[in-house]
């Protein structure tokens, strides 16, 4: 996406791989759960439940690996049913882990009665579930070597190496993770879908269009591309395009809630137990942070191709692509810490990092590139070309992070806004030495002034899917699945 200054990272998801598991099987003395646990599941969770579960699993388990074959090939779009299937899996096991964690753990305080529901039609109302911080510790304790599903760390320097969980609440926040990669790689997939839509379209109007002056554009279609090709007509076509850039916004929000509640309320509460071991790298705290903040900078480019697009003035796409930088600032942090907290035997991967370096050069680039473009218009051209001179300076240092191994759309991106730098550097260096003679300033302009942040994560709340208890016989009070 190198029109909006987004670049192509889709390792959180495609690096991401797990084995079919079976929950049913694991939590069950012949499985190794201790008695008080299996105790609790037969007299609590109906044996179907822990079935579907596993079910819902295998199912996520083969896509995953289907989605790590493709690579970098196709649009890298997510299916709506795989996003759901994800979503039903989350609440399912966040619904057993409270379960497994009610026994040993208070309910939050609250009104008698309210707020939980009956357990189906005649049947007792299902337990309060625990206070959620609490349920996440107790459910790692009481499941401690009991689910020991595999997975790889996509953020880490091995992501092919399977890497062995303890407890019920590392698989749930795995697959919290899962869920919200699949999320933000499905705001990918939406905008290289609305690229492609509007290709033809910006074909057809590139013989009677204009030249593209040197606004920082170009590059192959992409969601700057795509909303240019819309035109504010009524056409349904266009009206077609901003919706689904509309929809990808949308999607990178929610995926950057996701992350939030994984950082905020889950991830710490793991912390204690996973100090010297090697696990994926998703389970600690600065991962969820860093992915967070990109997910909100790419929501925010978005926003800015978006406003330039419909031609908002230049002052307005500074503001919001400081923002950018403001964000990626904090992920950059964030992954610096996940290098410090990451064990020794599974370091972090360094892809990332040169990402967030990268993308945090462009945005600022393209502050500085757009505050020489107003300067020009005010016939300011010392300004105006210290502020090019400057954005290429940023290009050049970001085209010394890149390594041979990231996709060759970052290289275009920058390669597109140095042109974009080039085209209107020529007629200020030409005014300023021929007509004006104005000197350069001793101080560089402050192209991040006025930046602003306009997006927030789209808060995110679990909906534990309890499982129904199971079916007593009134003969001989014993339980048993629907089906017995």
């Amino acid at each position: 996406m190198a029109g909006t200054d987004v670049l192509d990272y889709r390792a959180p998801l495609q690096g991401l791989a797990t084995k079919p598991y079976d929950y049913a099987g694991a939590l069950t003395g012949k499985g190794g759960a201790p008695p008080a646990l299996v105790a609790t599941l037969e007299a609590s969770v109906r044996p179907d439940f822990l079935a579907e579960l596993s079910f819902r699993r295998g199912a996520m388990s083969a896509w995953l690996g289907t989605e790590a074959a493709a690579g970098a090939s196709g649009l890298g779009t997510v299916p709506d049913g795989v996003l759901e299937g994800l979503a039903a899996l989350a609440s399912g096991l966040h619904g057993l882990l409270a379960t497994v964690a009610a026994p040993t753990v208070a309910p939050p305080a609250g009104p008698a009665g309210a707020g939980h529901g009956g357990g189906g039609p005649g049947g007792p109302p299902p337990p309060p579930p625990p206070a959620a911080a609490a349920a996440f510790t107790a459910a790692a304790a009481l499941t401690a070597g009991s689910v020991r599903s595999e997975w790889t760390s996509a953020l880490s320097s091995k992501p092919q190496r399977m890497l062995r969980l303890d407890n019920l609440s590392q698989e749930l926040a795995m697959v919290y993770t899962a869920y919200a990669a699949a999320l933000r790689q499905s705001a990918h997939g939406r905008v290289a879908e609305a690229a492609a839509t509007a290709a033809a379209a910006a074909a057809g109007a590139a013989a009677t269009a204009p030249p593209a002056g040197p606004d920082g554009g170009g590059g192959s279609p992409t969601a700057a591309a795509a909303a240019e090709a819309a035109p504010a007509d009524g056409d349904g076509a266009a009206a077609a395009v901003k919706a689904v850039l509309t929809a990808a916004v949308a999607a990178l929000r929610r995926a950057a809630g996701v992350y939030g509640f994984l950082a905020d309320k889950m991830l710490p509460e793991l912390a204690g137990i996973m100090a010297g071991i090697d696990r994926p790298l998703e389970l600690l705290l600065p991962s969820a942070r860093a992915l967070r903040a990109l997910c909100l900078a790419e929501a925010q480019a978005l926003t800015a191709a978006a406003a330039a697009a419909r031609g908002m003035s230049a002052g307005t796409q500074r503001a919001l692509h400081g923002g950018c930088v403001t964000l990626l600032a904090e992920a950059e942090e964030a992954a610096r810490q996940l290098s410090a907290a990451a064990p020794s035997g599974l370091p972090a991967a360094d892809r990332l990092p040169r990402l967030l370096g990268t993308s945090g050069a462009l945005h600022r680039g393209r502050c500085f590139l757009l505050l020489a473009q107003e300067r020009h218009r005010a016939m300011e051209l010392g300004d105006a070309e210290a502020c090019l001179e400057e954005c290429n300076r940023l290009l050049d240092a970001a085209s010394k992070r890149l390594d041979r191994s990231d996709p060759p759309s970052w290289a275009a991106a920058v390669a597109a806004q140095r042109a974009a730098v080039a085209a209107l550097l020529a007629p200020v260096q030409k005014d300023r030495l021929g007509v004006t003679y104005q000197p350069l300033p001793k101080e560089m302009p402050d192209a991040l002034a006025s930046a602003a942040v306009k997006v927030s994560p789209d808060a995110f709340e679990p909906a534990p899917a309890f499982p129904p208890a199971p079916v007593i016989d009134p003969n001989n009070k014993q339980g048993g699945c629907c089906i017995m």
